[in-house]
């Protein structure tokens, strides 16, 4: 998904990417966001660079089936995407 040549399958490469070339994302913070077109929708807070707090990174929508998560889509413009679902655009460490 641009602007990321990335695609992951399945529960080992999440989990090989999240510990390797994603590594930059630990230490993030969720919070829960209104539904985004009937799924489940998290603001994602990457710690920031420049000192204490987080920096928004990513909405997060979960795609369910059978009571498990089988897809996950990042949407990257979170200085337009937060305000829309009443995300702050920063949280304080």
């Amino acid at each position: 998904m641009p602007p990321y040549d990335l695609w992951l399958f399945g529960r080992d490469d999440i989990f090989t990417w999240w510990l390797g070339p994603g590594i930059g994302c630990k230490g993030s913070r969720v919070l829960p966001a209104p539904f985004a077109n009937g799924s489940p929708a998290y603001g994602q807070y990457k710690p920031s660079e420049t000192g204490p707090g987080y920096e928004p990174w990513a909405l997060q929508v979960l795609e369910l089936s059978g009571g498990r998560i089988v897809e996950l889509t990042f949407f990257l413009d979170t200085e337009r995407l937060f305000p829309l679902f009443g995300l702050p655009l920063r949280l304080e460490g």
